[in-house]
């Protein structure tokens, strides 16, 4: 069930989602923020987010409403990365600032980690060089974290460049031996049909698959570039087939899409995602 309302010019999803709980557990999903300053040679148009912090700006803005809505609900915000469009001393100024006394768990988004999507290779050498100057400025763990939440464990993993590592997934399976039920939180989506084709049109944020684990026929049809980017390796494998077994994990929620989107799992497990704050969107989830 999906109901819209507005609330000034934040646009606030609700969604139920029942995963078995004796009492409900309500968060705040906010996802690719994309705050962008301190560097307008870069701006060329991709988001309206360039105006000084003084007029308020688009994005911050929403993004001061969708705080201030948490705070005044008392609820969790769980955000699924992008907070930043790229690396800058003004952007993580704005970040310790917008998010100071804010309760909230982070999965870390690919912009979390760049200068600039596109500059270079986005590997595992690429991040680990800047995750010095990120880190700090977050409060979970980027790379695995986890919270209880009356009882629900929101476990946020990094998957921002499409996979997944072994010793993430054996952090995983220590989370599921506490018993609680999971929700997993993650930048990009897993594969599912539904999911692989959302697109909102822009091609700027239309970046192929941009999903984890698609299969080999389906990557086919992209680019060499895509294919290197998104083919999942056998960790990455080894992690979905875990993901989609362990009971414990009752829902998914994710980032990356630009879009408001549900669709399962193909075990039946819910996969949902916001679209972008900079857009004006977050989603509250009622965990039933």
């Amino acid at each position: 069930m999906v109901i819209i309302m507005s609330y000034n010019k934040l646009q606030i999803l609700k969604t139920t989602v029942n995963i078995g709980l004796d009492a409900p557990v309500r968060v705040l999903h906010v996802t690719d923020t994309h705050i962008a300053y301190d560097d307008p040679v870069r701006y060329s148009g991709r988001f309206k987010c360039f105006e000084t912090e003084d007029d308020r700006g688009q994005t911050l803005d929403y993004l001061r409403q969708a705080t201030e809505y948490a705070k005044r609900e008392g609820i969790t915000i769980v955000h699924t990365g992008d907070l930043i469009d790229y690396l800058s001393d003004e952007n993580f100024r704005l970040v310790d600032k917008y998010l100071d006394g804010v309760d909230y768990i982070y999965a870390a988004g690919n912009h979390d980690f760049c200068h600039w999507v596109g500059e270079a290779k986005e590997d595992a050498a690429y991040k680990w060089e800047y995750m010095p100057h990120s880190a700090p400025h977050f409060k979970s763990n980027l790379i695995f974290d986890s919270r209880v939440i009356k009882g629900v464990n929101f476990v946020t993993l990094d998957n921002s460049y499409y996979l997944i590592s072994d010793g993430q997934v054996d952090m995983l399976r220590a989370e599921a031996a506490k018993g609680y039920p999971i929700v997993l939180c993650m930048h990009n989506p897993l594969y599912t049909p539904g999911f692989a084709e959302l697109t909102d049109g822009d091609t700027l944020v239309n970046c192929g698959i941009a999903v984890v684990g698609a299969p080999v026929e389906y990557l086919a049809r992209y680019s060499l570039h895509r294919r290197k980017q998104q083919t999942p390796d056998e960790a990455t494998l080894r992690a979905i087939r875990y993901i989609k077994s362990e009971k414990l994990i009752r829902a998914l929620v994710v980032g990356h899409k630009h879009m408001n989107y549900e669709e399962s799992l193909d075990n039946g497990v819910p996969q949902i995602t916001t679209h972008g704050t900079f857009a004006g969107f977050v989603r509250e989830i009622t965990f039933m």
